[in-house]
């Protein structure tokens, strides 16, 4: 194979009665209840929830191999489940996710769509850092955008080399919408090719057959990349000023990839350290630097590293299903929270 799998290993665990995963029907949800239906995990029972505005309706999705019904977002209302996975969108998890860590739940932030709202802390389980002490006192954890997650596990390993900065091209798939953003850009790929006017709801000015750069002034960076160079200094121990990355989504149905320049690091340490890391795997052949080679399996690839011209840092190219990924690593964060004794069961 052209690249490593990696990710924390889960082993068997105490059984927690309630687990609810918000947002269960969606392209993020249905990848972490694959992952968490893989795990090793102890689930005593699994409540789904989803949006009503999902098409076509799910009633139910099947969990070890028994149907789990799927509720409406609207039934939280009286629900205490001992943990919370939140895998909708900030509207959504802004609001939810404080009032079920005032009833006494634990909650998994997917894709840090909660910033600025919750107070707890940022994990990426690729970096091997473990679970926080501040995730106790928070009733909550975060895990970085995915742009945010891509970055931060190329540049961890280059830190302690003496990295300076980041920038680059990091650009996202209609995935990013959610499972709304992969029907749309089916939708107007058919009725392009047809001569029809295309559904263009989350994506306004067409998707298909183009490329949209994040919507801001001339001189402003967008709100997903301000977050991703705040997450990236947490996560790496960077200014957030030393991280510049620009956000362009592609017409691609899922998988994130990225041209990006790391500054202050040698050509051949940066190799020995990338070649190392768990958080990421080598791809050798430029060929298989593509979302489609990447698709369901979890990690992040690299290759086409080269010496910057200049002779600050290196250039690479990386690659990544970041929903896969997204659902390695909160299977993996479920186990911290669990064998930490941070949920209601036994």
């Amino acid at each position: 194979r052209d690249y490593k799998v990696t990710g924390v290993q889960t082993c068997a665990l105490p059984i927690f009665p309630r687990l609810a995963l918000i947002g269960g029907t969606g392209a993020a949800g249905e990848q972490v209840l694959a992952a968490l239906d893989a795990s090793e995990l102890g689930v005593g029972a699994l409540e789904v929830y989803a949006s009503s505005a999902r098409s076509p309706s799910v009633d139910s999705v099947t969990f070890r191999g028994a149907p789990v019904g799927v509720r409406p977002i609207a039934a939280l209302s009286d629900a205490r489940p001992d943990l919370a996975i939140l895998c909708v969108p900030s509207a959504v998890s802004r609001k939810v996710g404080p009032t079920l860590i005032a009833r006494g739940t634990f909650v998994v932030d997917v894709g840090n769509s909660t910033s600025g709202t919750i107070d707890a802390p940022l994990v990426l389980p690729a970096l091997g850092k473990g679970l926080p002490e501040a995730a106790a006192r928070a009733g909550a954890v975060r895990t970085p955008s995915s742009v945010g997650a891509l970055v931060a596990a190329l540049a961890a390993p280059l830190a302690p080399l003496g990295l300076t900065g980041v920038s680059g091209v990091v650009s996202v798939s209609a995935s990013s919408r959610g499972r709304a953003g992969m029907e749309e850009l089916g939708q107007q790929v058919v009725a392009t090719l047809n001569n029809q006017d295309p559904t263009r709801r989350l994506f306004p000015d067409g998707l298909a057959f183009d490329t949209l750069a994040e919507d801001t002034g001339a001189d402003e960076w967008s709100a997903g990349e301000q977050l991703a160079a705040v997450e990236v200094a947490d996560l790496v121990g960077l200014a957030a000023n030393r991280v510049a990355v620009q956000v362009a989504t592609q017409p691609l149905f899922s998988g994130v990839t990225a041209g990006l320049h790391l500054r202050g690091v040698r050509l051949e340490d940066a190799e020995v350290a990338l070649s190392s890391s768990a958080a990421v795997g080598p791809i050798p052949r430029a060929s298989r630097l593509r979302p489609r080679v990447l698709t369901g399996k979890a990690g992040v690839g690299w290759g086409r590293l080269r010496q910057d011209p200049a002779g600050d840092g290196v250039f690479l190219w990386a690659v990544t299903d970041d929903l896969a990924t997204a659902g390695a690593a909160v299977s993996a964060v479920v186990g911290w929270v669990s064998a930490a004794g941070l949920l209601g069961g036994e």
